[in-house]
């Protein structure tokens, strides 16, 4: 008879699952792996965009430091010139008081009485003089008095030899 051939239809199961295996790599793991580059580029892009954010926060913040101490140097200018000020009005201040008491004084001093000496302080004029007549020193403090929104006083009059010499002194009232 002739020969006997065995055929075996049957496919061995693990070269089935061995060929199972490259068809889902050959047409499932491609998409799987673009996929996993699209997630990392996704990722990528995002610590772009965020280190971006970052930068341009610490940038802002310099920015806003800068316009900080720009501005604390203006503030320290402005407050230096306002205690300028304030000095220069005190002096004015004072400057008339004394011209203005100064002047009234000059223009109120009886022919009688002579000047001797005009001391001047701040917020203080001293007049010391001589006159002839004890009533012609009280009208001159009188006319001051009236006069003038300053204290007015005769500190000291003495008479020598017919002659009373005096010492007047104009504080002003409003510094006092």
């Amino acid at each position: 008879m002739g020969k006997r051939f065995r055929i075996n239809l049957l496919v061995k199961k693990e070269r089935r699952v061995l060929n199972e295996t490259i068809t889902y790599l050959n047409s499932y793991a491609k998409y799987v792996i673009v996929l996993t580059q699209i997630v990392v580029l996704m990722v990528f892009f995002i610590k772009i965009i965020l280190d971006q954010t970052v930068i341009d926060l610490k940038e802002t913040i310099d920015q806003k430091n800068q316009i900080i101490l720009t501005a604390r140097e203006m503030i320290d200018n402005n407050n230096l010139l306002a205690k300028k000020l304030i000095e220069v009005d005190k002096i004015l201040l004072v400057n008339n008081f004394r011209y203005t008491t100064l002047r009234t004084t000059l223009s109120n001093i009886p022919s009688s009485v002579s000047i001797n000496s005009i001391s001047m302080r701040e917020d203080q004029l001293t007049l010391e003089g001589v006159g002839s007549n004890p009533i012609d020193i009280q009208k001159l403090q009188n006319r001051l008095n009236a006069k003038l929104d300053s204290k007015v006083t005769v500190v000291s009059i003495t008479k020598e030899l017919g002659i009373y010499i005096f010492q007047l002194e104009i504080k002003n009232e409003q510094t006092s």
